[in-house]
């Protein structure tokens, strides 16, 4: 396989997308380090499992971070749903990683995967100048 160049075309498609399409990055590319930390698991490969497992706990804090400061401040309910779950995720990617629990990893990558499924909605709405479709805001609801 040719790196350099899956390198390059995955440097165009960064530089070129939209918000919701990078966002959307954000969340498959979590997700693929965590599916990739439970094999590693189940191999007993636990430095692997590590390394995959803070490179979605890094992507988590990246969204974290892309959350609108003013908007989470002046208590938006979307804002401030996001915002608590992404700690939660954080919290319980950590607490996988140290206790090897593939439940808490099963349990974010539904999470993120709820979440992957508005923003690639709001994406698709994005690309299309809105088309006459309008994609409803994602919804989350933080229980427990």
């Amino acid at each position: 396989m040719n790196r350099g160049g899956y390198r390059q075309y995955n440097q165009v498609q960064i530089k070129t997308a939209t918000k919701g399409k990078l966002i959307v990055m954000l969340y498959q590319g979590a997700i693929r380090f965590m599916k990739k930390a439970l094999i590693l698991m189940e191999k007993k490969d636990m430095e692997g499992k590590g390394n995959q497992l803070i490179k979605a706990q890094d992507i988590v804090l990246e969204l974290l971070y892309a959350l609108d400061e003013k908007m989470v401040q002046e208590g938006d309910e979307l804002a401030l749903n996001l915002q608590r779950l992404y700690l939660y995720s954080y919290r319980r990617l950590v607490h996988a990683n140290v206790t090897l629990d593939s439940e808490a990893v099963e349990e974010v990558i539904s999470l993120m995967g709820n979440l992957l499924s508005a923003w690639e909605e709001v994406a698709l709405t994005e690309a299309t100048g809105g088309a006459g479709q309008v994609a409803p805001a994602p919804s989350v609801s933080v229980s427990g």
